[in-house]
């Protein structure tokens, strides 16, 4: 597992986008997850408070400004924008799990061989059964679980274990 603000290899394809997700330790991150051929690339592209950032509807204006350059640019786009980007090598992923709930956004969490996960709420309208089986597929042919879960998927273990790791 890396930690770079490298761009995608030249000539990689994006498998599975998610957009628009958001870290939950302080200060908010907001980012978009690239699964491409070999490792994920989680691009955080703006910092928020929850304040000032997610009570005066920045998160919005951040995930627009991301998903315009995704559009015009591709993933460059989005390394350009990037505050901050991790690799993680698909070797290193044990499983990534999905969450979907009727009271918290839906949650997609990548566990690692090393250290505590990746978690993050996605806050543009997903379709958590499809982005499941897509990673499902992905999973299938890179070496790494899926499961999707019903609930909220919290856990302050987790949580406290991320903050501490910066993640």
């Amino acid at each position: 597992m890396t930690h770079s603000s490298g761009a995608l290899r030249p000539g990689s394809a994006v498998h599975v986008h998610v957009h628009l997700a958001v870290a939950g330790s302080f200060p908010l991150r907001a980012c978009d997850l690239l699964f491409v051929d070999d490792r994920l690339h989680v691009v955080e592209h703006a910092y928020l408070t929850p304040l000032f950032g997610l009570a005066r509807g920045r998160l919005s204006t951040a995930g627009d400004r991301a998903r315009e350059r995704y559009r015009e640019d591709g993933p460059a786009g989005l390394f350009e924008l990037a505050e901050r980007a991790h690799t993680v090598d698909y070797e290193s992923i044990e499983r990534v799990r999905t969450y979907d709930s009727r009271l918290a956004r839906p949650k997609l969490a990548v566990d690692v061989r090393d250290g505590p996960p990746y978690a993050y709420r996605v806050h543009a309208p997903v379709d958590v059964e499809a982005l499941s089986a897509a990673l499902e597929s992905l999973g299938d042919r890179r070496g790494f679980a899926v499961e999707s879960r019903s609930g909220v998927g919290y856990s302050p273990t987790n949580s406290l274990r991320r903050f501490l790791a910066d993640r």
